[in-house]
Formats: structure tokens, sequence, C-alpha cells
């Protein structure tokens, strides 16, 4: 009896033991580092792996996984080991890489994006109200009551205004900088813009409580937030 409980012990340490290794979330199995080649080929990869490195999805997805593809940040300066600098990973970012559309918006020619302006027009809100912030920018051009300085559409506002997707807010910045985290040069592009989160318009898959944020007053990092917490929003729409 004695020998068939330790023989039961031993195999459940074996079967925990990739969990007990592993210091951060469990929102994902433990998988392989990502190598260039299969970034390069666009294959699709998990959040994190258990060494806090993107990973390669090898096996049936759990469903509270979220996949993303590995985003082309254009960033130079490497800040740790594996990130987009010293993997060369990155994409070439465009000499120019913001233009002032001189009517409240501002084009991200690396990704093609067009982005509010004003970074800072509804304040800090819980998410459920900055959907309702983009849904009023939408309506009558205001958030939270508060012109939102969008002229983009012959002198009115334009009507397809939404919250960006996690990677999308996460393609605006460069983890070599902090505070905020965004490329050197954006403030003569953007106002109001906080070293604080800002909201995405994605749901944690498997905890609806929760929503993406990115963080850029913590080099851009990516995090989640109980949906009733207060970040900020910056609206974004597809470019022409």
């Amino acid at each position: 009896m004695f020998f068939l409980r330790f023989c039961t012990a031993i195999i459940g340490l074996i079967v925990l033991a990739p969990f007990l290794a592993y210091s951060g979330h469990l929102d994902s199995p433990v998988v392989p580092a990502a190598m260039d080649s299969e970034v390069l080929n666009g294959k699709t990869f998990l959040e994190l792996n258990n060494a806090d490195r993107w990973g390669l999805i090898t096996e049936t997805q759990a469903q509270n996984i979220v996949r993303s593809s590995i985003q082309k940040t254009g960033q130079i300066t490497a800040c740790v080991t594996g990130d987009d600098a010293n993997s060369n990973k990155e994409a070439a970012s465009p000499s120019a890489r913001f233009t002032d559309n001189s009517n409240g918006t501002v084009t991200d020619n690396l990704t093609g994006l067009i982005w509010l302006q004003n970074a800072n027009v509804a304040g800090a809100r819980v998410w459920a109200d900055a959907l309702t912030d983009v849904a009023n920018l939408n309506r009558d051009g205001t958030m939270n009551g508060t012109p939102a300085g969008d002229k983009s559409n012959t002198g009115s506002h334009q009507t397809n205004w939404r919250l960006p997707n996690r990677n999308e807010l996460a393609s605006l910045t460069d983890s070599s900088n902090n505070n905020p985290a965004l490329p050197s040069g954006y403030s003569s592009f953007f106002n109001g813009v906080q070293s604080d989160g800002y909201w995405s318009g994605d749901t944690l898959n498997g905890g609806e409580a929760y929503a993406w944020i990115v963080n850029l007053s913590d080099n851009g990092i990516m995090d989640t937030a109980h949906k009733t917490e207060t970040y900020y929003v910056w609206p974004v729409r597809a470019g022409k």
C-alpha cells in the first residue's frame, strides 16, 4: 500500500512539474521559444512561454488561450534578451514615423492606422465608459462631454472610430523609452499622452471581467486589468 501511494505521489509531481516551475500566469502551456524564421513566416504565437518569451503554439489550443501574431515593432535599442532589437525581428521604421493630418488626427506611417491626436480627451475611464466614449465620438464628435477635435471628415468628425485592439496599441510603443513608452519625437504629433495604461477593446479570453491594456509607464508592457479599473482612451481607425 505504501509503495502504491508513493508511486501515485511521484506521478502527480511529474504531471505538475511544468506548472510548479513556472512563476508567471498559467494562461498558456509550456511551449518552445519562437525562431526568427517562424516569426518572419507569420506563424501564430502564444502570449508568453514559461520563460516569459513569445512561444510557438505546438499543441491543441486550450479554451482560455489567446492567440496573436508576433508584432514587428521597429525597435532598435535592445532592452532584454530576445526582444526585437537583438533577435532581428523588427521592421524598418519609416523615415517619418508619424504624419500630422492637421485635422485632429495622426497617421502612423508604420502601420497605416489613424489615431486621434488628443490621447486624453475623456480622462481615466472604466472599460464600459471607454466603449461609450468611442460611440459618442462617432455620433457627435465628443468623448465624455468634451469635443475630441476630429475634423477629418470635411470639417466634421469620422464615424468609424473604435477602441484599438491590443496589438494595435502595442504597435505604437517603443520599449526603449518609458514614461511614456512611445517613439522619440511623438510629442510633435500627439498631445495629452498619459504615462499610464490605455484600454484596448479586447476582453481576456476565459476571463470576461478583464480587458487588455498597454501600459506606457512600464516600457509599453501589455497586461490585463479588471474592467472596473480606470485607464485612458485612445481611439483609432483604419487608414485609407
